[in-house]
């Protein structure tokens, strides 16, 4: 019996033993965690639901742009003439205007300015608080 122990002892000994081992490495399983999202039906629906329709651009003549321009800019000058009557250093504390086919009244009521604007169809009402 002695004799068998040894026996196995010693193949043991002189049997190298197959040990299989790698680097240990982590990966995130889970796309909302880093993982690859590509695989996620979820973060696929999600982007595609964030794909816009490429809008049509027509390219406007020279004379439209033109147009076009002109009347941002009488529009933004318009505008600037509004806003310094109502809240400009000179300001009113009432009145109105036309604009096209939009009415613009202003008054202060309590140190906050009410604006109504009416387009013959509805009645807009915007109050802005005193400055």
């Amino acid at each position: 019996m002695v004799a068998l122990q040894k026996l196995v002892v010693g193949a043991a000994l002189l049997c190298p033993t197959l040990a299989l081992a790698s680097d240990q490495t982590f990966d995130f399983n889970i796309p909302s965690f880093g993982g690859n999202g590509a695989t996620s039906s979820y973060y696929v629906a999600l982007l595609e639901s964030q794909k816009r329709p490429q809008e049509s651009r027509e390219t406007l003549s020279t004379l439209d742009s033109f147009t076009a321009d002109l009347e941002r800019r009488l529009l933004s000058s318009l505008s600037t003439e509004i806003v310094n009557e109502i809240f400009g250093p000179d300001a009113s504390s009432a009145g109105s205007f036309t604009v096209g086919g939009l009415d613009v009244v202003f008054e202060t009521i309590d140190g906050n300015v009410v604006v109504t604007l009416t387009d013959g169809v509805s009645v807009t009402e915007i109050t802005v608080p005193g400055l």
